[in-house]
């Protein structure tokens, strides 16, 4: 197979919350490598999307239409449409799901169930299912879309902090379990990314503060020291160097890109 930008033509992802924002961007990237993608999200939109992204290069995407729930089952689907279309699983990108605005009492119990039952459910489901195709392919690598809230828990953002602080621990017991079989782990953070769950975010803050999306976006973009906060394809960017052999020893952490926001210690 042939090297193209660190990663190899031919190999296979899964990519879910695909139809959208950093999932796409993180498609769209790896298509364009020759990485054949199972492109995964619950929006009827996603057809539309891998009709696109079967423009851009030499990998091939295919469509998976389904709700991210937590779910066994559904991650057993997910995996067995992967193996049928293409024989094989290289990468998998949990991208699934975002982060509400409410704090740890004022987040009704049932966000509290459908946000863990996407970001943390969903995606230890999915890797659980994907472990042995893994192996099967002589290993592998497993990127969760995290974020800076899990290692730094914002009380504006009460779920996705525990959701996020969970994917972290059990990211850390897994790189250590699956070593052996050339499997890594890493969690991505992105801080506030340029897409259109952010403007949603911005909606949640102005609500609270009586003020506008335009003036919550201004003011987290002032905040990034490096003047600007990340697109979806500057995460992508990053994503895409750590599924890469360049990357081959890099398993157990976490990577922020956040232009700086976070202000705890590394």
């Amino acid at each position: 197979m042939t090297t193209i930008g660190g990663t190899q033509v031919g190999r296979v992802a899964i990519v879910t919350g695909a139809s959208r924002g950093i999932g796409r961007a993180v498609a769209e990237l790896l298509i364009r490598q020759g990485v054949h993608v199972l492109a995964v999200a619950q929006h009827t939109t996603l057809t539309t999307t891998v009709d696109q992204l079967n423009t851009m290069g030499t990998g091939r995407a295919v469509a998976s239409v389904i709700s991210i729930d937590g779910s066994e089952t559904t991650a057993e689907q997910i995996v067995t449409q992967v193996n049928t279309q293409f024989g094989r699983l290289d990468y998998v990108v949990n991208a699934a799901g975002g982060a509400r605005v409410t704090s740890v009492l004022d987040g009704s119990w049932q966000q509290w169930h459908d946000d863990f039952n996407v970001k943390f459910w969903g995606y230890l489901a999915l890797i659980r299912a994907a472990v042995p195709l893994l192996k099967k392919s002589g290993g592998g690598v497993v990127v969760n879309l995290v974020g800076v809230a899990g290692k730094d828990p914002n009380p504006n953002l009460a779920i996705a902090s525990a959701v996020n602080g969970a994917l972290r621990a059990v990211t850390k017991n897994l790189a250590d379990d699956l070593a052996a079989f050339r499997i890594r782990f890493v969690n991505v953070n992105p801080g506030a990314t340029e897409t259109d769950l952010l403007r949603q975010m911005a909606g949640g803050y102005a609500a609270k503060r009586n003020s506008s999306i335009e003036a919550m976006m201004a003011e987290m973009r002032q905040k990034a020291p490096l003047g600007r906060l990340p697109s979806a394809e500057d995460v992508a960017n990053v994503v895409g160097f750590l599924l890469s052999d360049q990357a081959s020893l890099i398993t157990g952490t976490s990577v922020d890109i956040d232009g700086g926001v976070h202000r705890g210690l590394a």
